[in-house]
């Protein structure tokens, strides 16, 4: 009997040891996770860069601008910014069509990294500022900061939905803790002239590598509490406009 107990209580150490260990792995974002239901990502030493957008498919446009353009050229300062701590991958570095599925698959190639997906936003005219969408748990101190170095940098803010989550390609499909971003609204005839002027968009830009950078240091340390995870499938093409 007392070697029965000594080999049972041996043997749960050990499956104790490699739980533990494995959420150590976890915990520093060296896994890929399907549902994002741990701590934000910190530490990480890869950041990819995805322009909205691009070839064929304009995205929005409005008072002289088209988005894929605006948004190739965030991406390629905070490349520029961010090259000097971190491996940044860009998902495109031209005008190329890229296919959202396409986008999922290549940020998910990295497991220590984290997603930031770049987009300018249209509506009624009156409505103006930045908007950061998440869905998973590890990715909400991100989007928290990316939003609030937005709102810093804006010239303009107006009725808009701010830090949403929601449930998207391309922030619940990757494997690695992800954010879109809309840094402006091209419909607001005020917010379209700043976004015109190179050292506006400069301004934006070093806003998102800072909060990068930020997250990276301090992962969810003065975030607050951190949304609880919701386990629903992968979005598709087919989902209703405006779902969860």
């Amino acid at each position: 009997m007392p070697y029965i107990k000594s080999t049972f209580y041996s043997g749960l150490a050990w499956l104790l040891a490699g739980v533990l260990s494995s959420c150590s792995i976890i915990g520093k974002g060296r896994l890929h996770s399907e549902y994002g239901d741990r701590p934000g990502a910190a530490g990480f030493k890869t950041v990819v860069l995805d322009a909205g957008h691009g070839g064929r498919d304009s995205g929005a446009r409005a008072n002289g601008i088209y988005e894929k353009n605006v948004c190739l050229d965030l991406v390629k300062r905070m490349e520029k910014d961010l090259s000097r701590d971190f491996n940044v991958v860009l998902v495109r570095d031209d005008d190329t069509f890229v296919p959202l599925d396409d986008r999922v698959k290549k940020a998910s190639r990295y497991g220590d990294a984290v997603l930031v997906s770049v987009h300018f936003n249209h509506g009624r005219r009156r409505l103006a500022g930045p908007e950061t969408f998440y869905w998973r748990s590890d990715s909400y101190s991100l989007a928290k900061r990316i939003q609030k170095n937005l709102n810093d940098a804006t010239v303009s803010k107006s009725g808009n939905r701010g830090l949403v989550r929601r449930r998207l390609r391309l922030t619940r499909n990757p494997q690695i803790p992800c954010v879109l971003l809309e840094a402006g609204y091209l419909t607001s005839a005020r917010e379209a002239k700043a976004i015109k002027n190179e050292g506006y968009r400069e301004k934006l830009a070093r806003g998102i590598a800072n909060a990068i950078r930020d997250q990276a240091a301090f992962g969810d340390q003065g975030m607050g509490t951190i949304p609880p995870p919701i386990y629903m499938p992968p979005s598709k093409a087919s989902d209703p406009r405006g779902s969860l």
